[in-house]
């Protein structure tokens, strides 16, 4: 799929860590668990035990959460992890920097959510003991990937305007869980934020309504002094339950400070009880796994088909722009021409075909995988997906678009994307007023299945204002509405116009733009530039300050 830098709540956590690891032999393997896909460059062993980690994870979230194991969610909701390398290959596949010290990133998406986390930190020989830097200071890849599945979880199964600071500092909470034999531990303190837990003073206002400039304590106060009020709110017996009032309190409409007060009491005895806890020691909970047998999983090593597509998908699934797209097309042609008849080969091509906009080759590679494998949702998802980018020049393609995503519903008919892709053949059909009944139904089903996707949740904002359901999209839309940014302030106030019977600027910045529109550069440059006067001359007309 296209970069997109990079929307929605995840991305991208830095690591600067540097530790020399043992070489072993390592193969491609696929490893499938209850809640994730994962393909690992290692041993079966290592990687069978990276997989039972994420799950025992999952499960300790669950018990957290009171979220049921009963709460299945669709196959198609299973995050895919691609776990190779060092950190700085996740540099390059995030930014073609290899020094940009991106330790791993996730996107979540309704099509698939997907992560990349390295196998091990880089490996740099010929330095001095001294210069070793302490492994025990860094997020290790694990720990990446553990904050970030938080996120997505949460999101999931918890959908909240959470702060930034509590939605960091809970995150943070599981980045560095710690499994024994029996049970697992939570709440030790994360090495790589003590410095900043050591040396910034507690401030529970700058933390909890932070001023619009960012200063040397910004990324501590979200992080580490998030961790610290997170573990207090959530592990100590006296205040559980008090972060749900605030959050009610902030939907509600009070400033930070005030639903503070409201959740917390007096917020100097609060700034008390954390000093004593940053001071003393870590609050730490232990609790037996609930399923004592260790999480079952199914692995197979890649067949060589299989294993020579892995770059190519790892670099669709992580985005590409335009020369990105041209160059990893020709190999995907390449594979096709070697491996014909592997649907996995076939499948990696359909997306890099997808990628440069060749909609024939898409659709006839789509229909060899069905041919191939007449259950994979996947291939019949990208034959829709054809016909529906289409629609933008010849709006004729959309009732053939509408049409196979219902087949690929069919298929798997709780899967978000088919669902969500149904709703919008509606919603760009110029020939009607409104989408049916059953388009409204599917769209808040893949929201029920993906809160997780950016454009899932904006377009059902758009949605329940065309039926001026405003108070549900407060709700749905609560994360463009919160905080300090120009943005949130723009918003707030398009809101509050559309309530007064103004309805046009927040339904034209809300619509959602069709996917098979094409820009070339520079007419995506003039775009943008259009976009950011007509922002900033909004901003200025509403009283809102511009973000620096």
């Amino acid at each position: 799929m296209f970069k997109r830098i990079f929307g929605g709540f995840a991305v991208i956590i830095l690591s600067i860590g540097l530790t020399a690891q043992t070489a072993a032999a390592r193969d491609w393997y696929r490893a499938e668990s209850a809640h994730f896909i994962v393909y690992s460059e290692d041993t079966e062993q290592n990687t069978r035990e990276f997989v039972q980690d994420l799950e025992r994870l999952d499960e300790v979230l669950r018990f957290m959460t009171g979220v049921g194991s009963d709460e299945a969610l669709p196959e198609s909701t299973k995050v895919t992890v691609f776990r190779y390398g060092q950190t700085s290959d996740m540099a390059v596949l995030a930014v073609g920097n290899r020094n940009a010290g991106i330790g791993g990133f996730f996107i979540p998406r309704a099509s698939g959510a997907v992560a990349f986390v390295p196998r091990q930190f880089n490996v740099r020989r010929g330095r001095s003991r001294q210069q070793d830097v302490d492994s025990e200071m860094l997020l290790e890849p694990r720990g990446i990937l553990f904050h970030e599945y938080v996120h997505y979880f949460m999101f999931q199964h918890r959908d909240a305007p959470y702060p930034l600071w509590y939605s960091e500092g809970y995150a943070e909470l599981y980045s560095n869980l710690r499994f024994e034999e029996d049970g697992f531990v939570i709440g030790d303190v994360p090495t790589w934020r003590s410095a900043s837990l050591a040396t910034i003073p507690i401030d529970l206002e700058a933390t909890f309504d932070p001023p619009r400039e960012r200063d040397r304590y910004t990324t501590g106060r979200t992080y580490a002094h998030g961790w610290l009020i997170a573990s207090h709110l959530d592990l100590n017996p006296d205040r559980r339950g008090q972060m749900a009032t605030y959050i009610q309190a902030i939907v509600a409409g009070h400033p930070p400070m005030e639903a503070a007060e409201m959740a917390f009491g007096d917020l100097d005895v609060l700034h008390e009880e954390l000093e004593e806890f940053r001071q003393g020691a870590a609050r730490t909970l232990r609790v037996p796994y609930v399923v004592e047998a260790d999480p079952p999983v199914e692995i197979h090593r890649l067949n060589e088909a299989e294993e020579a597509r892995m770059r190519l998908m790892i670099n669709s699934k992580a985005g590409v722009d335009e020369d990105e797209a041209q160059r990893w097309v020709r190999e995907a042609r390449r594979l096709v021409e070697s491996y014909p008849n592997s649907a996995a080969v076939l499948l990696a091509a359909t997306e890099a075909e997808l990628d440069v906009r060749n909609y024939d080759a898409v659709e006839e590679l789509a229909q060899r995988v069905l041919a191939i494998d007449p259950e994979s949702t996947e291939a019949a998802i990208y034959y829709a997906e054809a016909a529906f980018r289409r629609s933008f020049t010849d709006p004729s393609q959309l009732e053939v678009a509408r049409d196979r995503f219902i087949d690929a519903n069919l298929m798997e008919n709780d899967h978000a994307y088919p669902l969500y892709r149904y709703y919008l053949t509606f919603l760009f059909d110029e020939n009607l007023e409104e989408p049916p009944e059953g388009a409204r139904a599917a769209l808040e089903q893949a929201f029920r299945y993906a809160a997780f996707d950016a454009g899932v949740r904006s377009t059902l904002v758009y949605h329940l204002l065309m039926e001026n359901r405003v108070a549900e999209a407060r709700v749905v839309g609560a994360e463009y509405l919160s905080g300090n940014s120009t943005r949130a302030c723009v918003t707030r106030a398009r809101f509050d116009l559309f309530e007064q019977g103004d309805t046009e600027p927040l339904m034209e910045a809300a619509r959602p733009d069709h996917p098979g529109e094409y820009l070339d550069e520079d007419a995506r440059e003039a775009r943008r530039e259009a976009d950011r006067e007509e922002f900033e001359a909004a901003a200025e007309e509403y009283g809102c300050e511009i973000d620096d």
